[in-house]
């Protein structure tokens, strides 16, 4: 028995920006239980209770060449199947269903759990008829979502009491910030602006681990504040190991590796695709690779990877033998988490060799918006965009000055990240260039406020207006849109000054208020002569100025004033008027705007002389 729908996607769903849509599905088109025809894999395979857990015979099947599932002559016997929902926001379950010769009393029914353990009733299913299951089951999201299909009422009566059920689909919907189409629990970069969502973390917590020696069971231990998200990675595992986040192991097994170590209680981690053994995990990968990978994201959501051999170029997903789920991780906000990696003894050498690094999920702005969503994540009217230089790579550019790479929706691949800034489109891809950090602190330029060290913000020599000198564009209180860019201020989200044009932003280059080494001294003139006063420095900019009694005024080259913006004033025939005039010289820095270097002040004195001939006549007269 088949059925066939048409859904409209596109139009629905995954057309609209801010949401993509992920599927867990079974058609049943094998006589399996393992099948997984969706976009997402289901976590368990479908379980049998009561039954012989075979999808060939029994009470419940698959029927062949039908290619449907059968539940025959019912009692306690039911069939269950789990997915990880944890990291969606809303959910539907859909399926396909018929009943057949189920008199008054006898059902079948639906039912839907989100921790596998206490179930709710959807629907039941009676009589001999057929139709569509349609229901929204967002209120069941969790990492262990399941659905069951089992008895409703009295058991049924005879072997002609049958129930079919086909298509079984959820549809699940994940927040997809950037529009890419991935949703933001798998997308390396959120909000496309060519920093990945681990770099837009903060507060991290590094560490390292033993080495190899045959000493028995070993523990290292970690803490770190206000964790949000963990990546573990080993260059060596011999052979197995268990991590624990704040007294919950990731998996209820131990991670083990090696063939034919498998101890009481555990389970062999193999890779996805063909349920192979990574090859010698104590030998380190050539290739720079670590040997395993454990991710933990902000939904507390666990991934393992491996390199296949000691020489692979890539890492693969790997998953528990008997495809048990990992355990999901809480995380605590604020407060301390720990991280316990546990090394069991075996039979041969134990250890680990590797790091770990933790992070927090962090607001640097304070705007309400995570980092990873904020495209000027420090308000200082830069897009993180232009202070990450990013925009310096190939292939990179934001033409429609949006802050997001230009062609990133359709050019970001599996992961979300732009394909010319990755080195491979896989879920564990890093970087092709180097973030600036300009002052090299340890902190990247789109997180701080003055991305050179020099004391003059960012906001300022990039030649924006701080109406308050708080480093934040614009007045007080900041407000900001919805990608987290200020709306409050009057200008920004331009190209950045670089005013002595050697193509580095100001706010890039440190600098300093030029030091004059050669002051202006005073000087005593006669009506009609010319002088000179002159200051020595290295600054770019000198700008000669008069004190008008109350003010300075800035001088320009007219009248009896020339030299005016160098650092020799020439004053050409003047006048007792000009007597005790003040002069001084202000010098600045193009790529320093934050301050300027006043001269002393110098005096002008005009004297006529003490003796005048005229027609052979002499006078005397007093100074002045």
């Amino acid at each position: 028995m088949t059925y066939s729908r048409i859904i409209l996607v596109c139009v629905i769903l995954s057309c609209i920006r801010g949401i993509s849509q992920d599927t867990f599905s079974d058609t049943f088109s094998s006589v399996s239980y393992s099948n997984n025809d969706g976009t997402q894999n289901w976590s368990t395979n479908w379980i049998e209770s009561n039954d012989n857990n075979s999808p060939t015979n029994g009470y419940i099947r698959v029927r062949n060449p039908e290619f449907d599932l059968r539940f025959n002559w019912i009692w306690s016997e039911n069939l269950q199947r789990s997915a990880d929902l944890s990291a969606y926001s809303s959910a539907t379950l859909s399926f396909d269903w018929t009943a057949q010769s189920l008199e008054a009393g006898e059902a079948l029914a639906v039912e839907v759990s989100s921790d596998g353990l206490s179930y709710t009733v959807l629907a039941t299913f009676t009589g001999t008829q057929s139709g569509t299951f349609n229901q929204d089951i967002s209120a069941y999201i969790s990492s262990a979502t399941t659905i069951r299909f089992a008895k409703s009422g009295n058991d049924w009566s005879n072997g002609g009491d049958q129930a079919f059920i086909d298509n079984v689909l959820i549809t699940a919907i994940a927040q997809d910030n950037d529009g890419d189409g991935i949703s933001d629990a798998v997308d390396l970069d959120d909000d496309n602006d060519g920093i990945t969502d681990e770099e837009e973390y903060c507060t991290t917590a590094n560490a390292t681990f033993l080495v190899s020696a045959d000493v028995g069971t070993r523990s290292v231990v970690v803490n770190h504040t206000d964790t949000g998200y963990l990546r573990l990675d080993f260059s060596s595992m011999d052979n197995s190991f268990q991590l624990d986040v704040n007294g919950t192991t990731v998996h209820p097994s131990i991670l083990e590796f090696e063939n034919g170590a498998l101890g009481a209680g555990e389970e062999y981690f193999v890779f996805q695709s063909d349920g192979a053994f990574i090859s010698a995990p104590w030998t380190p990968n050539t290739n720079g690779l670590p040997r395993l990978r454990l991710i933990v994201n902000e939904s507390g959501q666990a991934a393992l990877y491996g390199t296949r051999t000691s020489a692979s170029t890539t890492l693969e997903i790997m998953e528990a033998q008997a495809a048990t789920p990992f355990n999901t991780i809480t995380w605590t906000p604020l407060f301390n988490n720990v991280f316990t990696v546990t090394n069991q003894a075996g039979p041969g050498p134990e250890g680990f060799t590797g790091s770990l690094f933790a992070s927090a999920i962090c607001d640097t702005d304070g705007d309400g918006l995570s980092n990873e969503f904020d495209l000027d994540s420090d308000n200082d009217g830069i897009y993180d965009i232009v202070e990450s230089g990013v925009l310096n790579e190939a292939g990179v550019a934001d033409a429609d000055n949006d802050g997001v790479i230009d062609g990133a929706t359709a050019g970001s691949g599996v992961n979300g990240l732009f394909n010319s800034i990755e080195d491979n489109d896989t879920e564990y891809a890093i970087l092709s260039y180097s973030v600036f950090d300009s002052d090299t602190d340890g902190t990247y330029d789109a997180f701080s406020l003055d991305a050179d060290g020099d004391s003059c913000n960012d906001v300022t020599e990039a030649g924006f207006t701080d109406d308050n000198a708080d480093g934040y564009l614009g007045p007080l209180p900041v407000t900001v849109d919805s990608n987290g860019l200020v709306t409050s201020g009057s200008d920004g989200y331009t190209t950045p000054d670089d005013n002595d044009s050697n193509t580095t932003y100001d706010y890039r280059e440190a600098g300093t208020p030029p030091t004059i080494t050669s002051q202006p001294v005073d000087i005593t003139t006669c009506p009609g002569c010319t002088i000179t006063m002159t200051a020595t420095s290295a600054g770019d900019v000198f700008q000669w100025q008069l004190f008008n009694g109350v003010s300075w005024d800035d001088l320009t080259d007219v009248g009896i004033y020339s030299g005016t913006s160098t650092g020799t004033l020439t004053i050409t025939n003047p006048t007792p008027s000009e007597n005790n005039n003040q002069y001084r010289v202000v010098v600045s820095n193009l790529a320093y705007v934050c301050g300027d270097t006043n001269s002393d002040t110098a005096v002008l004195s005009i004297r006529i002389t003490k003796v005048i001939t005229n027609r052979r006549i002499t006078y005397r007269v007093k100074k002045n």
